[in-house]
């Protein structure tokens, strides 16, 4: 079973000082992130837990790993090469890709079509754009069925059972491949880490690097970069006396949070 992971390192723009935020306000650029380190989300993180666990069950698969992006995402396809996936494939571009889900399901389902994948897993959504746009709109060009908010699943070729968490519960499906599924993240799966002999052997594994098509990449460009208001709400409590304020303070706030 051929099985293909999309995922997106991510910078974390948490790692940026206030001053750049500042700065970034005054012009139509944004703020450079180009400094950051980068990592998968969580939802991928998760995705990408479960089928190794697949595999340490027993299950016959061909692990592979495939981002969309700069140099960046070369830690993180050789990191999962150390965890056992079989290929690694880098499909290169500069362009700012967060809010181009359609550019970014095209480029994995061309992928798709020349290589036959029997299973495409993606995280439900990225932190950058957080549109969760793509997985519907791959499975919608390659004519497959897509399960997202997928917290679990269990290859039973040719079928694959998954677990979805819903507003009414959670729901367990039994579904025949090939097709598409979105994983979220839920707290009870963690990437497991190499070790150093993993990683040693996995910096001399072959990188699939391919260029996507100048002409499709999509000219996304910052417009306009406001800082929001962050205010807490308060009530000032007026009184002659320290007592008089403790007694408002009971009367109007605390005795009816304190009722049994």
């Amino acid at each position: 079973m051929n099985i293909l992971l999309a995922f997106k390192a991510e910078p974390d723009p948490g790692m940026l000082a206030e001053k750049d935020w500042q700065a970034a306000t005054q012009d139509s650029c944004g703020p450079d992130t180009a400094m950051l380190r980068c990592s998968p989300g969580a939802d991928e993180q998760a995705a990408a837990a479960l089928l190794l666990a697949q595999r340490g069950g027993g299950c016959d698969m061909t692990l592979t790993a495939l981002s969309i992006s700069d140099e960046r995402a070369l830690h993180w396809l050789r990191y999962f090469a150390a965890l056992g996936f079989d290929k690694s494939v880098l499909l290169q571009t500069t362009a700012d890709l967060r809010f181009a889900s359609a550019f970014i399901a095209r480029q994995i389902a061309d992928w798709q079509r020349n290589h036959d994948a029997d299973l495409i897993v993606t995280g439900c959504q990225s932190s950058e754009g957080q549109n969760g746009q793509t997985p519907f709109l791959l499975a919608e060009m390659l004519s497959w069925p897509c399960l997202t908010q997928v917290e679990r699943f269990t290859l039973e070729p040719p079928f694959i059972v998954v677990e979805q968490r819903t507003v009414t519960g959670l729901r367990r499906s039994r579904v025949r491949l090939p097709a598409v599924i979105a994983v979220r993240q839920c707290g009870e799966v963690a990437l497991p880490v190499p070790g150093m002999r993993q990683r040693l052997a996995a910096a001399k594994a072959e990188i699939v690097r391919q260029s996507v098509s100048r002409d499709e990449i999509p000219n996304v460009q910052c417009q306009k970069l406001a800082r929001p208001e962050q205010r807490r709400s308060a009530t000032i409590i007026d009184g002659s006396s320290a007592q008089v304020k403790a007694r408002i303070l009971w009367n109007d706030y605390l005795r009816q949070r304190m009722q049994p």
